[in-house]
């Protein structure tokens, strides 16, 4: 018998398998090594992170490019930086510097003293109901704001006063549109329509009373949004009650008692004692002014019902949502009738009347918000006393308060404030101020921005003058929050533990760490490796019968995975490293068991094979019993045959070909496979079958998880190249060490294993091979094998032979069924809302997202407000490419600027006509008064009138500036000699001025040869005006203020002389143009110098900059200018961004992306047929469109990587199989197989997330390993078992029924084959995969579990649906010969003919 000695690789692994078997594992310890030390180790305290959808012309790399141009904006002009990255974790439990809080505002005598109705009525009861229609014209003044400053308005600079021109009277004019929330909808109206609509409030059950504001003083911070956040900042820990009893009220003086209690405890277990905390308990008892929830009655809760219901309407309407005060009500511009009272007025009286009860610190706001769930107050309209309060919360502080002096200079740098000389002289802390430079000293320690306190105070030379601010710095931060979770209510049933008889526990948000818990939880999760692990080699142990074997497969998985994360991390430089990427551990090690047994499924056969041949060489006979005992691993000296009565018959031409390999003794028997030549063809055999299918099914399934780069979405791109990396580096560990373990295997541990492992111990077999223990374990190992093969040989075979019609109707009916159930109904749908679970859904934390949340109307509010009416803004002057790297959320890449042409007649024309259509799509948008209002004030920058008066104002400051004093005294003479002795009169007739006496000025002290000051002259001269006994009189300032009225009416009579009409007439396009970025770069210059602090250095006034920070400003229209120019200064725009309200006000996919494309499709044709050709660039996108955007990559990016998965599988079948009917029956396989599984989660009301898309996609790779080895069993079946097969039918006579018969011989064959051969190690792949999710369902956290399920279901359907699908498919249409066969071969050979040939 010849060896394959052409081979070279089987020949190295059997002949130096240690080597091969040392170089793999050596080379993959090292780089997992190195990975480890040299690397950045996974940070799973983000669990967000990578979840944007990052690639071409996603929204998500939009918004990247807008962050991208916001940062070029603030570099350029150092201001300070946003550090939150957009879908991450927001920064958690950090301190949070406050102003102090006001006290006058809890100081009853105050606020009475200056109520505006006391102030007005001082003779009226304070609580008498006010009717607007009883108050006469004078009741009110008219607004005007009495501190209002005048805004900075000079010759050089008043064409940068012209931008905040409009926003200096902007305040609530009435067409400002102003967001309510009604109804559970945002709604946007006008101002005029938010005071004509304020209701009346019902009289029969009126409430005025004052709250008692001095008890409400220590509840300060919690009470006031400034402080507490609007929905709670970190450190707010809140525990949610449930009524015991359906028809209960929270709401009634037991249950309030009650819940007083928890408070108590739960403020104890928190060690919070001290700390004060909120509950609708609390609140009754201060509504009574009671400082202890513990003493409220019946009464109080009635008073306090009583309250609640007075401002019900004014919630209900949305008039608690608008800031309404004294300042709102003075800032709406109303014109007043003299026929009838304003409804301006209207609005006043009413609030007047309730402003302390309803409307104060919006403290009712904040209870009907977060205190009462939304049924309530649907039922409280209806009712006042039958309405109940089925839900409400405990809210408790974790804030510490720490009151601190901070320097006023650094408040100054964080805030941007303008620094300047005179600026810090009028403040009194710049009396040594002697110059406009920074001292030596200060510029030696070359101090930069980062250590911004010494900055500005070397800077700008103030002392440390300060200012009290309060300091919050959390309590209990993540780690001892996540101990007392896990103390108190981690543990099963102990959540039940929290309820009486009133009340129960039923959800809490401890501080918004869910996440982090759920963080700290993967690690202890991690650990049900090892029971996928435990469950992996004790499923490998039963079948293969070898531990050795089983602990291959998880050392194989761990030193991929290792070798994986160097790949990772070094070659491919993902700098992120999500959570789910731990999942491919389990799926690892599920499918690395299937590439194991197919392996030593494989090399069994080929050994039997081996023998087979030798046995018809040398004409041998019963070698398979001793060949039984060597596979079972018996001792070889146990040479006993078994009575040919116990063995059945074989059922197949297959069965029968393999068990026709009997030697007598078993010594020989090992002794022939030991040999090298022996073990180099059987190696070149089992690369040659095993090694296809292996790589096909690892090509197919890494294949598979690389299609997640389609999606866009970096979590799930990521997680499919770390798998999909893991498992192709396993396939190859499989080929070189595993492979090489074999013969190490076969050669020195076969008989130590089962002596120290196996399960039936042979040191007892040994010791009394007569004993009933050594044969009972012997029979039953026979036994199993038995029952393996008849079940995959016949029992299988014979069931799909015979049943083929009744499965392919029964799974072709259910495959349809899973297609309807995802695009039909129920129907795979993408997320409804941007939250995630971590948790399984009855954990109290995910109870309180996903439950108590939607029952409040404070965080619905809130969820509203993140996308109902979107903020759609235009992009002008940068192209939306996005070519950072897409795994860096912090590599913005390059920023693409073109050209805006500010200046141009042509652009300014466009803007003006888009915005002025933008208010023709009222489908579309909401008013654009706003944005008109604010374009307008830059448009004025560049009419006709302006850019000619700045012309002529340009050439007479030239003419002034190249006159000197004699010439301009001439030609007013000339014109009017008057206004000369009218200058000199009233200038100087009151001192005794003489031209020779004044000798004040160095320029009088000038030598006019050399330029330069004389020095002795000046100290002579400095020495007489400090004589005192005859000092010399100077009048100096008298002549710079004569000059400089000269200077004036010189000017004055120059632009009498100047021709407006003659310059409007010279003024063209290019002029224009250059006037007007002349213009425009003034104006910019000057409100960046505002903004960046540099004002006063630059004459600019304080004043007037500090005005502009603080007003409320619109940003509607945005004009980004560039850096100055280091060579004249000038500042020049490079984008121009339009922001406009949507009208959207729904949050489902299915509309917002109706909106979506109904704005794109507005948008782009616009720009195409309107826009100037530099301008054609424009975009559009909204922060309001970044869920849409992960909603619309998930869908569209899992169904085009599901597609592309399926589209590599049919190519890999065909190749593989080299049949073009296996393949395409192949993938209808996997398609039904995908839709079953798939059709049951979304039955099961899953939605298309994270890990529902990551699962979509990874069904094709997971499903598509059991066909592949079914199909090529059946297409490489050996061609004389059919013919054997066929001899039964063939007859001389050929009739088409012979001809069916013949192939239908033909196909039973095949499928019978296939079956024999691969069935036992498809099915044990498929459960071993089924035991790795099985471990997973274990986790407690949601994504862990999930997938989990979904390895479960995939590996049942797929298993089932290859089995009693596809074989039952190619029972009755398989191909036969070489129907629908490529000869690949011939093919080759051609090829290789063609090209000798030339």
């Amino acid at each position: 018998m010849s060896s394959s000695s052409g081979s070279f690789y089987p020949r190295l692994l059997v002949r130096h398998h240690w080597f091969v078997l040392g170089f793999v594992v050596f080379i993959c310890v090292t780089l997992t090594a190195v990975g480890i030390v040299f690397t950045q180790l996974p940070d799973f305290s983000d669990p967000r992170i990578g979840w944007g959808a990052r690639g071409k012309g996603t929204i998500f790399s939009q918004l990247m490019v807008l962050r991208h141009a916001s940062e070029k904006f603030r570099l350029a002009y150092e201001i300070p930086l946003d550090t939150n990255e957009l879908f991450g974790a927001f920064e958690q439990f950090v301190n949070i510097t406050v102003d102090n809080l006001d006290e006058s505002s809890y100081q009853s005598d105050l606020l009475s003293k200056y109520d505006l109705w006391r102030k007005k009525q001082p003779n009226k009861e304070y609580d008498e109901i006010i009717d607007y229609r009883e108050l006469n014209e004078s009741f009110y003044d008219n607004a005007i704001d009495k501190h209002e400053v005048v805004d900075y308005d000079d010759d050089k600079n008043s064409e940068s006063a012209l931008i905040y021109q409009w926003h200096r009277d902007r305040h609530f004019d009435v067409q400002n549109l102003i967001t309510k929330y009604v109804d559970d909808k945002m709604i946007n109206i006008t101002v005029l329509e938010f005071v004509k609509n304020l209701p009346q409030f019902d009289r029969t059950n009126y409430q005025s009373n004052r709250l008692p504001f001095e008890m409400l003083r220590p509840y300060a911070y919690l009470l006031e949004e400034k402080y507490r956040g609007r929905t709670g900042r970190d450190g707010m820990i809140e525990f949610y009650f449930e009524r015991t009893r359906t028809n209960d009220d929270i709401l009634s003086l037991d249950h309030l008692l009650s819940i007083c209690k928890w408070e108590k405890k739960f403020k104890h277990m928190l060690s919070l004692v001290n700390i004060p905390s909120l509950s609708l308990a609390t609140f009754v008892a201060l509504y009574s002014s009671k400082n202890d929830c513990q003493l409220i009655t019946t009464e109080d809760v009635e008073h306090f019902r009583s309250v609640l219901h007075t401002c019900l309407p004014y919630y209900i309407n949305g008039y608690m949502d608008v800031p309404l005060s004294d300042r709102f009500l003075n800032r709406v511009i109303l014109k007043h009738r003299p026929d009838y009272h304003t409804y301006q007025e209207q609005t006043k009286a009413i609030y007047a009347a309730v402003r302390h009860t309803c409307f104060y610190k919006n403290i009712t706001r904040f209870i009907y918000d977060h205190f009462v769930d939304k049924k309530f107050i649907n039922d409280f309209q209806q009712s006042k006393n039958n309405s109940k309060v089925s839900i409400s919360m405990i809210f408790i502080y974790n804030y510490k308060i720490i009151k601190y002096n901070r320097t006023r200079d650094q408040t100054m740098c964080l805030r941007r404030q303008p620094f300047s000389r005179r600026y810090c002289e009028e403040r009194g802390c710049m009396d040594d101020y002697r110059n406009n430079f920074v001292t030596k000293a200060c510029v030696d320690e070359e101090l930069s921005l980062d250590n911004c306190e010494k900055y500005c105070l070397c800077k700008y030379h103030c002392p440390n003058e300060t200012e009290q601010v309060n300091l919050l710095t959390p309590i209990l931060k993540a780690p001892e929050l996540i101990e007392i979770f896990v103390k108190n209510f981690g543990g099963k049933g102990q959540l039940a533990t929290y309820k009486d008889e009133f009340v129960k526990l039923i959800a809490f948000n401890f501080a918004n760490a869910r996440e982090k818990t759920a963080m700290a939880q993967i690690y202890q999760d991690m650990l049900l490796v090892i029971i996928a692990a435990a469950l992996i080699i004790g499923i490998t142990v039963c079948y293969l019968r070898s531990v050795s074997i089983a602990l291959i497969i998880v050392i194989g998985a761990a030193l991929s995975i290792g070798v994986s994360y160097f790949v990772y991390r070094t070659i491919y430089r993902i700098p992120i490293f999500p959570f789910m990427n731990l999942m491919s551990a389990f799926i690892l090690i599920g499918i690395g068991c299937d590439d194991i047994f197919v392996f030593f499924d494989t090399w069994d056969q080929e050994k039997v094979e081996w023998l087979r041949t030798y046995e018809e060489k040398h004409q041998a006979d019963n070698v398979e019993n001793l060949l039984n005992n060597t596979n079972i691993h018996e001792n070889p000296s146990s040479n006993k045959k078994v009575k040919s009565s116990k063995l059945r018959r074989p059922s197949n031409a297959f069965e029968s070909r393999h068990r026709s390999c009997i030697l007598n003794n078993p010594a020989e028997v090992r002794e022939l496979l030991l040999r090298e030549e022996a073990l180099i063809e059987i190696m070149a055999k089992t690369l040659k079958h095993a090694g296809s299918s292996m790589f096909v099914t690892s090509f197919t399934t890494a294949a598979a998880f690389f299609t997640n780069m389609l999606t866009n979405i970096s979590f799930v791109q990521v997680f499919g190249v770390f798998t999909g990396t893991c498992i192709l580096l396993y396939f190859v560990i499989t080929v070189t060490a595993i492979a090489a373990f074999a013969v190490i295997y076969e050669k020195y541990i076969q008989d130590i294993s089962i002596r120290v492992l196996s399960i039936c111990c042979t040191d007892i077999v040994n010791a009394s091979s007569s004993s009933a223990a050594g044969k009972l374990c012997v029979r039953i190992l026979k036994s199993l094998k038995r029952f393996r093969n008849y079940l995959f040989g016949h029992l299988f075979p014979l069931i799909i032979i015979n049943l083929r019609y009744v499965f392919v109707l029964l799974f072709l009916l259910i495959g349809v069924l899973g297609l309807v159930s995802i695009f039909h109904y129920p129907e795979l749908k993408v997320p409804s809302t941007q939250k995630v679970a971590f948790f399984l859904r009855d954990n109290p934390m995910e109870v309180y997202e996903f439950s108590m949340k939607s029952q409040f109307n404070g965080y619905s509010k809130e969820d509203k407000r993140l996308f109902a009416y979107p903020a759609v803004s235009f992009i002008f002057g940068i192209r939306d490419i996005d070519d950072g790297y897409i795994f860096d959320m912090n590599d913005r890449g390059q920023l693409y600027l073109m050209p805006v042409h500010l200046n141009r007649h042509t652009t300014l024309e466009f803007f003006k006509q888009f915005i002025a259509h933008l208010g023709t799509r009222s489908d579309l948008f909401s008013s654009n008064y706003d944005l008109e209002k604010d374009f307008e004030a830059f448009y004025q920058l560049t009419t006709d009138n302006i850019l000619t008066v700045k012309v002529a104002d340009d050439q007479v400051k030239f003419n002034v500036s190249k006159t000197n004093h004699v010439n301009m005294i001439k030609y007013i003479r000339k014109v009017n000699k008057t206004l000369i002795d009218n200058l000199i009169n009233e200038t100087l007739r009151r001192s005794d001025y003489k031209l020779e006496n004044d000798q004040s000025d160095q320029e009088d002290n000038i030598e006019s040869n050399s330029g330069e000051i004389n020095l002795n002259l000046y100290k002579i001269t400095m020495k007489q005006l400090k004589t005192r006994l005859a000092p010399t009189i100077i009048y100096s300032n008298y002549r710079k203020s004569f000059n400089r009225t000269l200077e004036r009416i010189y000017k004055e009579q120059i632009e009498q002389t100047i021709d407006l009409n003659q310059i409007r007439a010279s003024i063209n396009d290019t002029v224009r143009d250059e006037l007007t970025e002349e213009y425009q770069g003034s104006a910019l210059k000057t409100a960046m110098q505002c903004l960046t602090g540099v004002a006063g250095a630059n004459n600019v006034p304080a004043d007037f900059c500090e005005k502009q920070l603080t007003k409320q400003r619109s940003v509607n229209w945005a004009v980004l200018p560039d850096k100055p120019s280091p060579v004249d200064g000038t500042v020049r725009p490079f984008a121009v961004i339009i922001t406009i309200r949507g009208t959207h006000s729904r949050t489902d996919y299915d509309s917002y992306n109706k909106y979506y494309l109904k704005v794109k499709n507005f948008f782009d044709p616009y720009i195409e047929e309107h826009a100037p050709e530099h301008l054609k660039h424009a975009w559009l996108s909204s922060p309001g469109f970044a869920f849409y955007g992960i909603q619309r990559e998930l869908l569209v990016g899992s169904y085009s990587s599901l597609i592309a998965s399926l589209g590599i599988a049919l190519l890999v079948l065909f190749l593989t199989s080299g049949n073009l009917f296996i393949a395409l029956y192949a993938l209808i396989t996997i398609t039904f197989a995908i839709a079953a599984s798939v059709g049951i989660f979304a039955v099961l009301e899953w939605e298309l997330g994270i890990v529902e898309a990551i699962i979509v996609i990874m069904s094709v790779g997971l499903s598509v390993d059991f066909v592949v080895h079914f199909g090529v069993g059946y297409i490489h079946t050996d061609s004389k078992d059919i013919d054997y097969e066929r001899q039964k039918v063939k007859t001389q006579i050929h009739t088409w029924s012979v001809l069916y018969k013949e192939h239908q011989i033909e196909r039973e064959t095949r499928v019978t084959e296939s079956v024999s051969r691969v069935g036992s190690a498809v099915f044990m792949a498929a459960f071993t995969t089924f035991a790795a999710g099985f471990s997973m369902t274990l986790s407690s956290l949601c994504a862990f579990r999930q997938m989990g399920q979904f390895l479960m279901t995939i590996m049942l359907t797929s298993w089932s649906f290859a089995m009693f699908f596809f074989l039952p498919l190619c029972v009755i249409i398989g191909p036969v010969g070489n129907c629908g066969s490529i000869p690949f071969s011939r093919i080759i050979e051609f090829f290789q003919q063609s090209r000798c040939q030339n």
